[in-house]
């Protein structure tokens, strides 16, 4: 035995079951109390709704979108024009900043968007939050 360890080393020592049960509880313990945090540090929401679009020339088309959000939150949506293949013809970001008052307040948008061929629907593509109150 002795010129095996010699030659390879002494065998790697393990953890016990009970060690290894241990460490697996709190790293679970962990990665709850990680999820909760990030569950409840991220209170703020915001919501959107496309209302009506308008297709006003093969470069331009309209969106009239409504967009909820706590009032002193600043976000920032993104609002696309497609074709009728689905493809991406016009783009434009909107960024709403903090408005007076408290608690959740909607707000309605007519955006412009220029776009590179003839337009078939508009709308909101999404929503994120950049700065809360």
């Amino acid at each position: 035995m002795s010129s095996l360890t010699n030659r390879y080393g002494s065998p790697k020592r393990r953890f016990s079951k009970r060690t290894r049960a241990t460490l697996i509880l709190v790293f679970l313990g962990l990665g709850i109390l990680a999820a909760l945090y990030l569950a409840i540090s991220t209170h703020s929401t915001v919501q959107f709704k496309d209302n009506s679009f308008e297709v006003l020339s093969p470069t331009s088309t309209t969106a009239v979108v409504d967009i909820s959000k706590e009032a002193g939150d600043t976000v920032q949506c993104e609002v696309r024009a497609m074709n009728e293949s689905y493809a991406i013809v016009g783009w434009k970001t909107l960024v709403v900043g903090p408005t007076e008052g408290n608690g959740i307040t909607t707000q309605r948008f007519d955006v412009r968007l220029r776009t590179e061929s003839l337009a078939t629907t508009a709308g909101i593509e999404e929503c994120r939050i950049l700065k809360t109150s």
